[in-house]
């Protein structure tokens, strides 16, 4: 299931971003705040449907086809929407991440309520291997959030790719001013057409920010983007030679 995108929320990860002075640092991502202890309140999750029983057809083969046609289990629970806001669910196993591993209680995925899910967030379960292994389903996510010593070093999102890719460099500049760096690349198509997408990267006092507007295109009419916010330690971790952090 995709949650609607709501134009309205277009601001509410980068309405803190946006909320002071380019000049001034802060450290408070939708309500998280880096360094500090999470705060968030934990997700609810909801148990799978019952599979209730279809009639059966008769005849040869029909047990074949029965198990065709049937809709496929859930097998995991899901996280249920919080009202307003953000709710984390912990995640369950070892994750890898860049240069780090995390354990239980050392990372967690957010869940945006419905009516504020960023329009250029995308959804994290559309990462190949994000959140592997988790003993509940990764749809509907929108984040990752990763600690150490019970403490916030960083938030990761996918975004919305070349859709995205001006709303969020005008957020991110409004927030943090002109980024210490910043380029373009070309990505080319079979037709010969092609589209620049950005790379920007802000260093701050015990703050980073990477941005890249496309790291992924295969199977995505408008591509998968990458926001990483973080400390110093957070930078450590995710901070990969080409700028991009690998889930």
């Amino acid at each position: 299931m995709r949650f609607p995108f709501a134009s309205s929320s277009l601001v509410v990860l980068l309405s803190m971003l946006s909320s002071s002075p380019a000049f001034a640092v802060e450290h408070d991502i939708f309500g998280i705040t880096l360094g500090a202890p999470l705060t968030l309140p934990l997700c609810e999750l909801s148990l799978p449907t019952p599979q209730t029983s279809q009639p059966r057809s008769k005849g040869p083969g029909s047990r074949s086809f029965d198990k065709l046609m049937a809709p496929p289990a859930q097998k995991f629970p899901k996280a249920k929407l919080p009202g307003s806001g953000l709710c984390v669910a912990p995640g369950t196993t070892d994750l890898g991440v860049a240069n780090g591993n995390f354990g239980p209680g050392e990372y967690g995925y957010l869940v945006f309520a419905e009516s504020e899910w960023p329009a250029w967030v995308a959804p994290l379960g559309l990462s190949i291997l994000a959140g592997a292994g988790d003993a509940f389903s990764l749809e509907g996510v929108g984040g990752l959030v990763l600690l150490r010593k019970g403490r916030v070093i960083a938030l990761h999102f996918n975004t919305t790719g070349f859709e995205a890719q001006s709303r969020v460099m005008e957020l991110l500049k409004h927030k943090f001013g002109s980024p210490g760096s910043e380029e373009t690349k070309a990505w080319g198509n079979k037709w010969g057409g092609n589209r620049d997408s950005i790379s920007a990267q802000w260093r701050k006092p015990d703050l980073f920010v990477d941005y890249s507007s496309v790291v992924k295109t295969e199977g995505l009419s408008g591509g998968m983007g990458s926001l990483n916010i973080g400390n110093d330690l957070g930078r450590q971790v995710l901070e990969t030679t080409n700028q991009e952090a690998k889930f």
